[in-house]
């Protein structure tokens, strides 16, 4: 039996002496309308987008499940999604119809997070490293997604990375491309810079405690800091139509960072029923230790409604990192894992390596499923895109390229996940699905040959 609906900002009050107390309660059935998936008043209980990302690819022809549909089992090199499959889906065979023009990782990277073919910056002369100097043509999926997803979240997005961009100084005066190392773009040339410390994003998160629930409970100091937000923000935005192309996109994502610090200070969110402080997990040596440390630290900030947007960076375009982990790295390899494949095609120190990146994107996974919502958990509500700059690092394949969506985003998914074959089709049509599924308004996506206006309707319920 059903009780009498309560309003989510409802708290338990008391005194402890003289002093007043109120204590937030979690997402109860009685806060819920009656088919449980909004608030008794209608709103809508969030949906949250991510993207994991590894450079270098798969094994083309061989990593995808040997059947297709809901009955699918892992292949050899999915092993590491085993314990989570009925929430992913797996589409193989699709192809990436990057124009073959540039640095191949690139192109891959951009075609497939940004839908477009990347754009060359003019100071580019001829000279052989044509990856620094090359940027998106729009922004990257993770971005839309942001736009309409975001709310009231104190966070827009987070930006993560786990191993070392592909170059310290992408860019700058000296490499202006932005591609070949960061893969979340509002605009060209302008990226977002990832956390790469899980210390550093547990103090981001939770330095300051839980999220406030309670919109009495507003610093009048930080109500005051926010209204000079206000008055900067109106100042900039005159500024904006004195400046060039390039300053206005970075001008715009300056008065964004504004916006979300205004809202940072006054936000009052919604937090789930896991919504719980962890403890700092310090910065682990071991990356997949480090990996999960940002995938429980998502994973909570999800559940406290902290922000409902993530782009993961476990590897830059091509990989031009160690794996420790596993026991590949420079000195014991001679060279980085990038260089090693292209000398040694799928070796079994490769293909260890390639299995090592679904391994951890399994642990993502797992992380979001962990944490209860409602009567389901949080991917339930999720559409996580994992995918590469790449479907073969060996050859720069682009056939059978390496698309994996997890999550049920609200029941606009299949589940539980099936496996579909593309036979050549526009692998583009996965991000556009991604963006469809969790309601963005958008009725095509990409530009050029990427463009589509098809979903993927077999991973659609």
């Amino acid at each position: 039996m059903r009780c009498k609906s309560i309003g989510r900002r409802t708290l338990l009050r008391g005194m402890a002496g003289a002093t007043g107390v109120a204590v937030a309660l979690p997402l109860l059935e009685a806060m819920l309308n009656p088919h449980g998936d909004a608030l008794a008043g209608g709103t809508p209980l969030p949906l949250r987008f991510g993207v994991w990302f590894w450079g270098n690819g798969t094994n083309p022809g061989a990593w995808a499940p040997a059947t297709q549909g809901a009955g699918w089992e892992p292949s050899v090199h999915l092993a590491g999604i085993a314990a989570v499959k009925d929430y992913v889906n797996i589409v193989s065979g699709a192809a990436l119809p990057v124009p073959g023009t540039n640095n191949p990782h690139v192109e891959g990277a951009v075609g497939i997070l940004a839908g477009g073919n990347p754009l060359l910056h003019r100071s580019y002369a001829g000279q052989n490293d044509d990856w620094n100097f090359l940027t998106v043509p729009s922004p990257s999926v993770d971005h839309i997604a942001a736009e309409h997803l975001a709310g009231t979240s104190p966070f827009r997005s987070l930006t993560l990375a786990v191993t070392p961009v592909h170059t310290s100084d992408a860019g700058s005066s000296n490499h202006p491309g932005t591609a070949v190392s960061y893969i979340s773009h509002p605009a060209p040339y302008v990226f977002n810079p990832p956390i790469m410390d899980p210390s550093e994003l547990f103090a981001l998160l939770f330095g300051a405690g839980l999220p406030r629930v309670n919109p009495g409970e507003a610093d009048p100091v930080l109500v005051a800091r926010a209204n000079v937000l206000d008055a900067i923000t109106a100042d900039a935005a005159a500024l904006r139509g004195k400046l060039g192309k390039n300053d206005r996109a970075r001008l715009d994502l300056h008065l964004e960072g504004i916006y979300e610090l205004q809202n940072r200070l006054t936000a009052v969110v919604m937090p789930g029923e896991s919504c719980a402080l962890l403890p700092d997990p310090g910065n682990p040596a071991s990356e997949r230790e480090r990996a999960k440390a940002m995938a429980d630290l998502v994973a909570m900030a999800f559940a406290c409604d902290l922000t409902r947007v993530v782009t993961i960076e476990f590897s830059s375009p091509a990989s031009h990192v160690d794996y420790p982990d596993i026991g590949i790295t420079g000195a014991g390899l001679g060279t980085s894992f990038h260089e090693y494949e292209h000398q040694n095609g799928y070796n079994q120190n490769v293909l260890t390596g390639l299995r090592y990146f679904i391994d951890v994107f399994g642990d993502f996974v797992a992380a979001l499923k962990a944490l209860p919502e409602v009567e389901g958990n949080l991917l339930d509500r999720s559409c996580v895109l994992a995918t590469s700059d790449v479907s073969g690092g060996w050859d720069h394949a682009f056939n059978d390229y390496p698309l994996l969506v997890a999550g049920r985003a609200g029941g606009a998914l299949a589940y539980p996940g099936v496996h579909v074959s593309l036979a050549g089709a526009n692998a583009a049509r996965v991000p556009f699905t991604c963006l469809k599924a969790i309601g963005a308004p958008v009725e095509t996506w990409g530009t050029d040959q990427y463009a589509t206006n098809q979903s993927v309707a077999e991973i659609e319920a």
